[in-house]
Parts: structure tokens; sequence; C-alpha cells
């Protein structure tokens, strides 16, 4: 049973309307049908496998969500052991690009594509990159969870694409304090209003940079020069495919010199590799739409200023580690259904492609 509400019943119209909220309860399904909906409104996204102790036995998963607009924030309760993965191919073809960080109440384990496993304790800190693949093995789930787009987090972030299946132990104190603040955040989310959830965005993001970069350098921190380098990335995003974009224009629109601009833009490898990377980006991003089905992989590509087709595809292939071909194919093949919402809000898994 799906429940999505965005105000309290019996409030008057004219009273500001309460963030928007998402229940997805399976307690009480038979556990068949738990099994078949779980499996759809998680399957799109994940490859899983439960291990159920019997067919029979009940299925008791819940997990209630809001909608910060800027991100998601939600508790998740699963009673039954599974594997969950994200592949290439689940990529390829919801193209979500974002970070989930977790707070895990129970042992458990994460690893990387073809990568060493890491051991989550109760408390610590997981980030997954939903643009990467991953694996973990749950001995059941009590969770704690903020799901963030790329765009709201990766600007404040010390290298930002290297984070995937990362665990920072729950005993370092702004790994703890993020924590705290995520808890105390959630338990006031029933009653906070719209206006009240924007004014705690900002300090929530840097919040959580804190705590995955491990620090509080002046400038990865708080401050001003973390503000800059945000306003920086959002000023090459909308102006990424202008033939003429240069470090020399960029740092001149700001009023510094391109010295100070390398500096600020270091921890996404630099002025030039951040361009490559929106562009990139932009390229996947028409390569599944279906509007775009009947151009040529070479058209999409020159349209972003991709005009050496051999270099394009060793760059895509070194960034989505698949060929333009490959990611056209998982893409055109499709994905299970999804969980939906007779209230038209959307659903936690609605809200995840599209934030």
């Amino acid at each position: 049973m799906t429940k999505i509400t965005g105000e309290k019943a019996g409030e008057q119209k004219t009273v500001a309307p309460f963030i928007p909220r998402s229940v997805f309860d399976l307690t009480q399904l038979p556990p068949k049908d738990a099994v078949a909906a779980w499996q759809e409104a998680l399957g799109s996204m994940y490859d899983i496998r439960l291990h159920n102790d019997g067919p029979n036995e009940p299925l008791r998963i819940r997990t209630k969500a809001y909608h910060f607009d800027s991100f998601i924030l939600g508790a998740l309760q699963v009673r039954v052991k599974q594997d969950v993965a994200r592949s290439r191919a689940r990529y390829a073809r919801d193209g979500l690009d974002s970070y989930t960080l977790h707070f895990h109440s129970r042992e458990c384990v994460a690893s990387p594509a073809n990568g060493s496993q890491q051991r989550i304790q109760c408390g610590d800190l997981l980030i997954l990159d939903q643009a990467q693949t991953s694996s973990s093995r749950l001995n059941g789930q009590d969770d704690l969870y903020m799901v963030v787009p790329r765009a709201m987090l990766a600007p404040l972030l010390n290298a930002p694409d290297e984070h995937n299946a990362r665990v920072i132990s729950g005993k370092n104190p702004l790994v703890a304090l993020f924590r705290s603040h995520l808890h105390a955040l959630y338990r006031a989310s029933s009653d906070l209003q719209a206006q009240a959830a924007c004014a705690v965005t900002h300090p929530t993001l840097e919040l959580a940079a804190a705590a995955i970069n491990e620090s509080v350098r002046e400038e990865n921190s708080i401050g001003p020069q973390m503000a800059l380098a945000a306003e920086i990335c959002r000023h090459i995003d909308d102006r990424a495919m202008e033939p003429g974009l240069t470090a020399e224009k960029i740092a001149a629109a700001f009023n510094m010199s391109e010295r100070k601009l390398y500096y600020l833009m270091r921890v996404h490898g630099g002025v030039a590799a951040y361009i490559l990377k929106v562009r990139l980006r932009r390229v996947r991003a028409a390569l599944v739409d279906p509007v775009h089905r009947h151009k040529t992989i070479a058209e999409i590509a020159e349209s972003y200023g991709f005009t050496d087709p051999t270099n394009f595809s060793r760059t895509f292939r070194r960034m989505f580690d698949m060929s333009p071909r490959a990611m056209r194919a998982f893409a055109g093949a499709g994905w299970p259904g999804e969980v939906s919402s007779r209230h038209g809000v959307g659903t936690m898994w609605d809200w995840m492609r599209h934030i």
C-alpha cells in the first residue's frame, strides 16, 4: 500500500503546505504480493535478490521519505536479508545521477564493481554514487538515508567522482554531527512546512559535504570560497555548450585571476575537466532519450562539440565505463514497471528519477 501526502487532513488551503511525504508499506500484504511489489519498486533501479525464510513468511518492509526539493530524506526498515546491486545496465537505463548517503544501524558489507568489500558498522556513513556500479549484502536494514542530486553536492566535495561505496567511520566527529542532524531533521519533517524546509537545505548539504570531505578547511567548508566554487560550477553548467567557453572568460566573469579559478576548481579536476564532464553527461542524456532515437551517435556527439568519433568514444567509455553504443542499447531495452501514486504527487522512486 502506498500513501502520498503533501498536507495534513483538515487544513485550510490558506495554510502553507507541508513538504511532500511518501509512505511505502508492505507489512500488511500477503508474502507473494509483497515480494512482487518490492521487486517492482526497487527492481527498476537495482538488481535485488531476497533471502526470505520461506514463501509464506511476511515481508516486513516499510519506508517513509520526505521531499526537500533539493534532496530526499527517508527511513527504511527491512526485516529480510537481500543482495542489492547497481549495474552498468541499470545506470544506462535510468540515468540516475545522484549520491545516496546511508546510515546503517545493522552491520553489512558494500563494494564498488570489482572492488574490495567495505564492512559497515552501526553508525557508519556509506556513500553510494548512483552513476557508478556497486553491490551490497544486507542483513536486514534500519536505515536513515539521504538522496542528493550530483549537481547539488558535487561542487562541495573533494574529488566528487571518487566516493562510490566509501565508508566513513561513525566515530568521526563530523560524521556523528551529520548523523545527529539528519535524525533530528527526519523527526521534525512531518511538521515541516515548505518554507522552513527550504531554509535548512543549504546547511544540510554543507554539513554532508564536511562529513564526506572529513574536513572543514576554509577552502572546502561552509564559507565564501565554497559558495564561490559552487557558483562557478553553475555558471559553467549554464554555458557548457558555448564554443568559446574558456578559463580566461570564466575568470573574467567572476573578476578573478585564472590562478584563483584553477585553485577553486581543482577538486573537480580543473576547469577543462569539469566542462568535459558536463558535456559528456548531456550526451549521455541525449543518447538514452527516445526523442533523439532517430539521430546517429555521431550526430548527437557532434551537436555537443565532439567532432572526433574515435576520441569521443574513448572519452565516453572512460567516464561511463561503457561505449556510447552500449549505453544506447541498454537504454532501449527499458526496465520493469514502477510503483505509481493515485494522488499524482509521485513516490520516492519517482522523486529519485526526477530530483
